[in-house]
């Protein structure tokens, strides 16, 4: 029986599948685990939103059950161009700009599957969300590492990629607020992206899932559309997941270009459906609520990351101090040769998870990612046993 084929053999084991199978060993073995790994929320939604989607269940004339369009329901597609009108100043056009996506992550993927070609590159930040590493490989793009150091405030220098990258790429993908730096965008970066693909008649794919996780007043993300022309050959994701603690409820969409909508439709028709009717619905509902349901969100997570930060520096651990999302990024110390050493060390001496750098691509090696996703207390404690375990 012939195992697989050159698609599955390109594609390395998702990073977080052995953070959390090495989470499980350790509670298997009576550990108390902090787990601050994954980025899976410990928060519920908003009341509101749950007592919503009951309504929507019960709404008989609806036929919720029923098979969704592919493409959303035009209630949802409304809102989504609602948001970025009322938050970005954007205009997208909710019927063929607007997509509702099963998660961001499902549309990443067949972004890749709907534009790569073998010996096409796709220029992707490092270090970054590992599914935009699979989702190339599966494409049978190649992936150029376009790296994103510390000194350069995790935003990556457009002017040193190779003139045969550049030849050969169709597109380039950015996600500000940064996961997993937690790095922020400035203008001045987004419109030297969008020069650079137009001069290289690159796709731009912008993630911004974290848009709405700013931790602190003075910073609110902006959209990759508001630049004039960007929509040409730009398409934005977005995800409900982290924002209103509804990973598992798995919702998205994509907006922007046409062209590169459609074609990420015309994927989707050949191998899912759209999503649950009532979730959609439900979608629409938190979109047009706004900041209401935010605000409480993000006062928790700013709490708890200067937790982690303050308790870092006390300890002589260096991180960052992230203006947004829901992680903390941090070196590991220097007498360690790699993150998954440490983070290794870390677990089995004092249960406390994180996840190592290196499952973040090329350039994540030598630091960990911390979800905040552990309340004050538990990060303190996470803090002390660290403090007093000999391994710093």
């Amino acid at each position: 029986m012939r195992n697989g084929n050159q698609r599955t053999a390109r594609l390395a084991p998702y990073p977080f599948a052995a953070v959390n199978k090495a989470r499980d060993e350790a509670k298997k073995a009576g550990m108390d685990v902090i787990d601050m790994g994954v980025g899976n929320p410990d928060l519920r939604p908003d009341q509101s939103i749950t007592d919503f989607l009951k309504s929507a269940l019960d709404e008989a004339e609806r036929q919720n059950h029923r098979y969704p369009p592919y493409d959303g329901i035009m209630e949802f597609r409304e809102a989504i161009a609602d948001y970025y009108k009322t938050r970005f100043g954007v205009t997208v056009d909710p019927g063929p700009e607007v997509l509702p996506l099963i998660g961001s992550k499902e549309g990443i993927a067949k972004f890749f599957l709907s534009h790569m070609d073998p010996g096409d590159v796709a220029m992707v930040t490092s270090p970054c969300y590992p599914a935009y590493i699979g989702a190339v490989a599966i494409s049978d793009g190649t992936l150029y590492d376009l790296p994103l150091y510390e000194q350069n405030e995790f935003r990556p220098d457009l002017k040193s990629i190779p003139s045969d990258v550049l030849d050969k790429a169709t597109a380039i993908l950015i996600n500000y607020p940064n996961n997993p730096t937690g790095a922020v965008e400035t203008r001045e970066l987004y419109q030297e992206v969008l020069e650079l693909a137009q001069r290289h008649d690159l796709i731009v794919v912008s993630d911004i899932a974290y848009a709405e996780l700013n931790l602190e007043p003075s910073y609110r993300a902006m959209s990759f559309l508001e630049l004039p022309g960007a929509k040409e050959r730009s398409i934005e994701f977005h995800s409900f997941s982290k924002t209103y603690s509804m990973a598992g409820w798995r919702l998205g969409f994509v907006v922007g270009n046409e062209a590169i909508v459609q074609n990420i439709l015309k994927i989707k028709t050949n191998m899912d459906f759209g999503i649950f009717m009532a979730m959609q619905r439900t979608g629409a509902y938190v979109l047009k609520a706004g900041d209401s349901l935010i605000q409480p969100t993000r006062e928790i997570y700013a709490k708890r990351r200067d937790a982690v930060v303050e308790g870092f520096e006390r300890i002589g651990i260096r991180a960052t101090n992230p203006l947004a999302t829901i992680y903390v990024w941090a070196a590991i110390p220097e007498k360690y040769k790699s993150s998954m050493e440490f983070a290794t060390g870390v677990l089995k001496k004092t249960g406390v998870v994180f996840a190592p750098g290196a499952g973040f691509g090329t350039y994540g090696e030598g630091y960990i990612r911390v979800s905040l996703i552990e309340d004050v207390e538990r990060i303190k404690e996470a803090i002390a046993r660290i403090e007093q375990s000999g391994l710093l």
